[in-house]
């Protein structure tokens, strides 16, 4: 164990961790826009797959990996074969630019919303001389 990093305090704290890792504005945002993108219940088949064959296994290794070293990604995967310190770096990689993508969709719904607080919406009207009505 390393003593530097914290614990849980349970195992309900994990399942609320875990939980709220996997699920995200992505199940409310980008779900329903890629189903209506990609044709509706014809999505639902290669995705139901992949979630079941792909996404659910790697997402179990990587907890399950990630609570037993107690390990950032680079050094878990880097301990297992130097060969593999790709994979870590990757998996920090895909982290922090969903991150990034996250956190710029909230700040733009942030944004809007206290833009909507004013009297006159900047949306309402174009205020160009060139635009019609």
């Amino acid at each position: 164990m390393n003593p530097e990093r914290g614990h849980w305090k349970g195992r309900f704290d994990f399942v609320l961790s875990a939980l709220g890792f996997a699920v995200g504005l992505a199940n409310i945002w980008r779900f329903p826009y890629l189903c209506y993108l990609y044709g509706g219940g014809a999505f639902l088949v290669p995705y139901t797959f992949m979630l079941f064959f792909i996404g659910i296994p790697m997402f179990l290794l990587n907890l399950t990996l990630g609570q037993f070293s107690a390990l950032t990604p680079t050094k878990c995967f880097g301990n297992m074969s130097p060969l593999l310190i790709g994979i870590g770096i990757a998996s920090f990689v895909g982290s922090i630019r969903g991150s990034m993508s996250y956190n710029m969709i909230l700040a733009w719904s942030l944004y809007y919303f206290g833009i909507s607080f004013q009297p006159d919406l900047p949306w309402t009207h174009c205020g160009q001389d060139h635009n019609t009505y």
